[in-house]
């Protein structure tokens, strides 16, 4: 008899066995199986087969075959650099098993690490360290492992048998700011979790042997690093979205300085409030703010130079460039510069201003790619074009104000790239003049001085606030447009590089914000930029801040 719909072969680069399994079954009750009905189907898979038994109009997988495939992988010792090797396991193999017993270029180097804890990490699909007990079936096509020993004491990985269970994996570090989560942390790496069959992410991680007793219970959550959006633990793994994991106390969130949170005005005028009237002498605060300006920059008010001649680095002027936009009734622009391997880092603002309020965020790759474009003009007759490239939109968050866009570099035009400002990314600084390079002006800056009882730590810093010439003498600047109701977007300024006195990228100027009638510039630390990448993207991380070179001194002007 003719068959309602279709159903597919299974593919698993577009959806996951479980979801293929709910779909068959949705297929088989559409085709009428009458109530007490009971049928079995064997499904090819691959080349093994499953056991799908019906009773009236439900239907559930049995069995897997062990005839399923074996899963073939490469490592190499010390990093992905290193020789590879070939290994191979069944189906519901241990990962560690699968290594011993077909790799004798494993089991010897193992022999001689006797004692010491195996490490395995996968960069480029799972980006994590590998539970060693998780079974083969667990790994994606074509997975490169990277095999490490460390010292004894670490977890052996999860025991239980898989069998013919689905598995499914998930990463996971700790949220920032909060308590331990690990028995022994792996540092500069996520973990990689895998749950079997209808699991739960608290039974996974309970499971998984890596994480400190109390972890998984009542009263934790796991936040996606991008949405931000909070899953309970109670949740069967199988349902979390794709995307990695931030684990901690539940509602810590609300509270903890989390990547992607946007810096809080309030928070910033509560500290120039302190910094205020922490100022004696003269006829008042601003007065003394002022003094204390002109001393550390060395010239009165306004101060600040077109950056054609400014005594920057080179690259510094060269490296800055325009984002101009045309869509439909909608022409701006915004500073941007180029960060690393054909990479402009720009404002997030400015990106919403480009695609407008109606278009979802889902759609926002599309509307840049063929709305925008970058042009370099610094010492040049003519402008350097470049196009945004398809699904150029890499990175972004609305918190920390930040957009990563990949340009579309034409074969043997690479030369043709400014020279990267990533080189020169540093750590923020607490106090002092940093200057904001424009593509017109180059500025003298004075960040606002932080509590002393604060101490010099900035390692959880993600914004930054200071004082420009114009602060002091009130000058409006009429390039200048309210955005978003909080603060002025500036198209010369906003997007354009901050640089230490010592020439090292500090942060990403995003615009100013109205403070007792005066205009105050903040933006966002490079520090912080760079950690919402590494969470969000390793790859693109790995691509855009891996070489990282000593800065020199310099004078700026």
């Amino acid at each position: 008899m003719p068959f309602l719909g279709k159903i597919d072969p299974f593919d698993p680069k577009t959806e996951r066995w479980a979801q293929y399994i709910e779909r068959l079954c949705y297929f088989l009750a559409a085709n009428e199986m009458t109530e007490g009905e009971h049928s079995a189907f064997l499904v090819r898979y691959k080349s093994g087969h499953l056991l799908i038994e019906t009773s009236g109009r439900s239907c559930r997988a049995v069995t897997m075959a062990t005839a399923e495939a074996e899963k073939e992988f490469t490592f190499a010792f010390g990093g992905s650099e290193g020789e590879k090797h070939a290994a191979k396991g069944s189906p519901e193999q241990s990962l560690i098993s699968a290594l011993r017993s077909s790799s004798s270029v494993f089991a010897e180097e193992e022999k001689k690490n006797e004692g010491r804890t195996v490490q395995l990490v996968e960069r480029e699909q799972l980006r994590g360290a590998l539970n060693v007990g998780m079974p083969c079936r667990g790994l994606p096509e074509k997975a490169h492992l990277e095999v490490s020993f460390a010292a004894s004491g670490g977890s052996q990985g999860r025991q239980d048998s898989a069998g013919g269970q689905e598995c499914v994996t998930f990463t996971v570090s700790p949220a920032p700011g909060e308590r331990p989560i690990l028995k022994e942390p792996e540092a500069g790496v996520d973990l990689c979790v895998f749950a079997l069959g209808e699991e739960t992410v608290g039974e996974a991680l309970g499971k998984d042997g890596r994480f400190l007793p109390e972890v998984g219970g009542e009263g934790w959550q796991l936040v996606e690093r991008q949405s931000r959006q909070a899953f309970p633990l109670s949740l069967v793994a199988k349902q979390l979205p794709a995307g990695a994991f931030e684990l901690g106390p539940a509602g810590a969130g609300d509270q903890a300085p989390l990547p992607g949170r946007k810096p809080n005005l309030h928070q910033l005028a509560q500290e120039l409030d302190q910094y205020l009237n922490r100022q004696l002498g003269g006829s008042g605060p601003w007065e003394g703010a002022q003094k204390e300006f002109e001393e550390l920059t060395g010239s009165p008010v306004p101060n600040r130079l077109p950056s054609h001649v400014a005594k920057l680095p080179t690259a510094m002027n060269e490296s800055v460039g325009t984002l101009r936009w045309s869509r439909p009734g909608n022409e701006g622009s915004a500073s941007c510069f180029h960060l690393a391997r054909g990479h402009v880092l720009t404002c997030h603002h400015a990106i919403k201003m480009m695609v407008g309020e109606e278009v979802p965020e889902s759609e926002w790759g599309a509307a840049v790619s063929e709305a925008a474009s970058v042009s370099f003009t610094f010492r040049t007759s003519s402008e350097t074009q470049w196009k945004v490239a398809a699904g150029g939109l890499k990175a972004f968050s609305s918190e920390l104000d930040y957009a990563v866009l990949a340009l579309e570099v034409p074969e043997g035009r690479g030369s043709e790239l400014r020279p990267s400002l990533a080189t020169s990314a540093t750590k923020p600084i607490p106090q002092g003049v940093v200057y904001t390079v424009g593509r017109h002006f180059t500025e003298a800056l004075m960040l606002a001085p932080l509590n002393p009882e604060d101490g010099d730590d900035l390692a959880s810093r993600q914004s930054f606030q200071a004082f420009s010439g114009c602060t002091f003498s009130r000058q409006p600047r009429p390039e200048r447009v309210p955005y978003d109701t909080e603060f002025l977007h500036d198209p010369a300024a906003s997007g354009s590089p901050v640089i230490s006195l010592y020439g090292g990228l500090v942060g990403l100027h995003a615009g100013g914000y109205q403070y007792q009638e005066r205009v105050v510039e903040f933006g966002t630390t490079i520090q912080a930029i760079a950690s919402h990448i590494h969470l969000s993207d390793r790859p693109l991380y790995q691509l855009l801040f891996s070489n990282n070179p000593q800065k020199k001194n310099c004078t700026i002007m």
